[in-house]
């Protein structure tokens, strides 16, 4: 347990903008309204996820700089996603559409190719655009927040004797709360102020993630759950900071059909591989030498 909170805050602390100490004067000085304010309009303009975020003019004004010239079969689907976006298909959607699969290519690669542990693919992916959309540091603090509320939560309804069903919505009732005393009382700390523009998209999948993380806790010991949860978050904030790059959004929308291609490619390398993985290289490697 404690291995385990240490390694979350550490991802917390290593998701903080780290700022130069400049002397406030007077005039600079605002009040902790106006600074949250700022703060949750600055985490809603950077949310890819949103339809309506400003991101997605930028997005847009991407294609502009490119002219993809005569469609032949090069080309074809940067020209289908051009009239998507001209007939009302968001961008932001199409550019987190086209990066999926490179979630899933990472995520195999770290565990296939490093030996990292975690739930599948699918779980970490999710967790991945949940703090793509939350912000890392905001969603990590959500994240911890939840798991607390679970743990708690699964030992209190323990001792209840109730079936599984029942058992686990009660527990989506405590953690309900625990959202949403965490959403009204961000607002009054500013350090995690952002908190309260996150959408209900990521919170929902933090919170529908909890029943994974409840089922390891029952079938594993409490060292070996802690740790498959802490693999899965730094597999799922690794990814989710290389997918924040607007160089890897604006090279994805400007060259689909490349794109799409690398990482055919790179999973069919990953899946080619058969020796040992780095973790293991590392774990034996006395017996290796």
């Amino acid at each position: 347990m404690k291995h385990f909170l240490l390694g979350c805050l550490l991802l917390l602390f290593a998701a903080l903008p780290v700022k130069a100490q400049e002397e406030a004067s007077p005039s600079a000085v605002i009040t902790a309204s106006e600074s949250a304010s700022q703060q949750i309009q600055k985490v809603t303009a950077a949310d890819i996820t949103e339809r309506t975020s400003p991101v997605k003019g930028k997005l847009e004004g991407y294609l502009a700089q490119k002219d993809p010239g005569e469609l032949s079969w090069k080309n074809w689907l940067q020209y289908a996603i051009r009239q998507g976006i001209d007939k009302g298909v968001s961008a932001n959607t199409i550019v987190l559409v086209l990066l999926f699969p490179l979630v899933a290519g990472l995520i195999a690669a770290g565990r296939h190719l490093l030996g990292f542990q975690g739930f599948g693919i699918f779980v970490p992916a999710m967790l991945a655009v949940a703090l793509l959309a939350t912000g890392i540091k905001v969603g990590l603090v959500l994240f911890i927040v939840i798991w607390l509320t679970a743990t708690v939560a699964r030992k209190i309804t323990r001792k209840l004797q109730l079936q599984y069903l029942p058992r686990l919505a009660l527990l989506m009732w405590f953690i309900s709360l625990g959202v949403l005393g965490v959403l009204l009382g961000a607002v009054n700390v500013e350090a995690i102020s952002s908190l309260s523009a996150a959408s209900i998209f990521p919170i929902l999948i933090l919170m529908l993630l909890t029943e994974n993380f409840i089922e390891v806790q029952t079938g594993k010991s409490r060292r070996e759950a802690n740790s498959l949860i802490l693999q899965t978050l730094l597999m799922a904030v690794g990814t989710a900071m290389l997918l924040r790059l607007d160089a890897l959004q604006r090279f994805v929308l400007l060259n689909p059909e490349v794109f799409l291609l690398l990482v055919a490619g790179f999973d069919w390398y990953v899946g080619r591989y058969v020796g040992l993985r780095a973790l293991e290289w590392v774990k034996f490697r006395k017996l290796v030498q």
